[in-house]
């Protein structure tokens, strides 16, 4: 089923925003934000702490899953080249 949704999406359209520098930005800094959190956090926050992580995790998990999007294209086209 994963495979039958990953084909109706655009690969290039995902690649143009993984290259946009604005969205790059926009990810990184949300990183760094739950970093900052994390890193000011008191000691006694560790719930805090986990969610932060979490959310870290997240967005690295995301932005994973675009990047295998944008590269099956690539992919594809050297399959048949072999």
């Amino acid at each position: 089923m994963l495979y039958l949704t990953t084909n109706m999406i655009n690969t290039d359209a995902i690649g143009h925003i993984l290259n946009d520098d604005s969205f790059k930005e926009a990810m990184n800094e949300l990183k760094q934000m739950h970093i900052d959190m994390i890193v000011n956090s008191d000691v006694d926050e560790d719930k805090a702490r986990e969610i932060c992580y979490m959310r870290i995790t997240t967005i690295n998990e995301i932005m994973a899953h675009l990047e295998s999007i944008a590269a099956k294209k690539k992919i594809d086209d050297k399959r048949w080249n072999i």
